[in-house]
């Protein structure tokens, strides 16, 4: 990259795709970064191996092979159930044995809170002693909404109080479940406690909102990513291009991964756009 942003590719745009594939491509396209996202509901085949010791290595193994970094683990589900710590715990283990220390989830439902503010705190000194820090995200439909604005997650890191909590923002997630919100102002709101941000553009088509390369969308990125910048706060380019949202924010998945000359497209034209105004 020809800038000093830490910027990497999210796996999300390759839905459907072999990830040696996936990680190559992200190479030979100049990406320095890569994010796995191994998040519930928005990709396809997640299951328990997907953290196991072997799936590690394998991961470690690809990350040698193109000589890429990895900063960040995808791993949302609903942070609310009972059964949310000891995921968690098993994220953790896997994000540890990838050389991960940032973890990005969304929350849970906004009628689930206190579940959610009771199991992250105790999830948070295990977090602490491994050395980890769990990113809430904004969410981008229903299932997601406890946080939402940016006030809202300030209010959830109070409640939690723990220094192994922070954010990762996601301005395009904004735009699907807050559409009257101004996206941008919001992130630039967390970016005090920020350390990590998803870089997604979005365009409405209908009443639905899907995913374009960044820079021919509605959010103007210009301020933020300078920001990003000046902080040297690393961030991944999320483009579920195989997903879009119906007008409620309901995640929809293609039947069928998004054609690989579709998804070099989408990265080269976001890289170029990044490019010109990150510098």
């Amino acid at each position: 990259m020809s800038h000093p942003l830490k910027l990497g590719v999210n796996t999300s745009i390759f839905d459907g795709h072999d990830m040696d594939l996936a990680f190559g491509i992200i190479r030979e396209l100049g990406y320095d970064y890569v994010e796995l996202a191994y998040n519930q509901g928005y990709v396809g085949d997640l299951d328990d191996s997907l953290f196991s010791q072997q799936n590690a290595q394998r991961i470690r193994s690809l990350l040698d092979k193109h000589q890429l970094k990895t900063l960040a683990l995808g791993c949302t589900f609903n942070l609310a159930r009972p059964e949310a710590v000891g995921y968690l715990q098993t994220r953790i283990g896997f994000a540890e044995a990838i050389g991960v220390k940032l973890l990005n989830a969304c929350t849970a439902k906004r009628e689930d809170y206190a579940a959610l503010v009771n199991n992250l705190r105790q999830i948070a000194p295990q977090l602490e002693q491994a050395g980890c820090c769990l990113l809430i995200e904004n969410g981008g439909d229903n299932n997601y909404d406890a946080f939402a604005m940016a006030a809202e997650g300030e209010q959830l890191l109070r409640e939690v109080g723990s220094t192994a909590l922070a954010f990762n923002g996601d301005a395009g997630n904004m735009v699907s479940l807050r559409p009257q919100a101004h996206a941008i102002q919001q992130m630039m709101q967390l970016l005090p406690q920020m350390r990590h941000c998803h870089i997604k553009d979005v365009v409405k088509q209908g009443s639905e909102f899907h995913f374009p390369a960044i820079g021919q969308g509605l959010l103007d990125y210009k301020p933020l990513l300078k920001e990003l910048v000046k902080r040297d706060i690393p961030c991944t380019l999320e483009i579920p291009l195989r997903m879009h949202r119906l007008a409620d924010s309901t995640p929809q998945r293609g039947a069928a991964p998004v054609a690989l000359e579709r998804i070099v497209q989408v990265l080269s034209e976001s890289k170029k756009f990044i490019e010109d105004v990150a510098g």
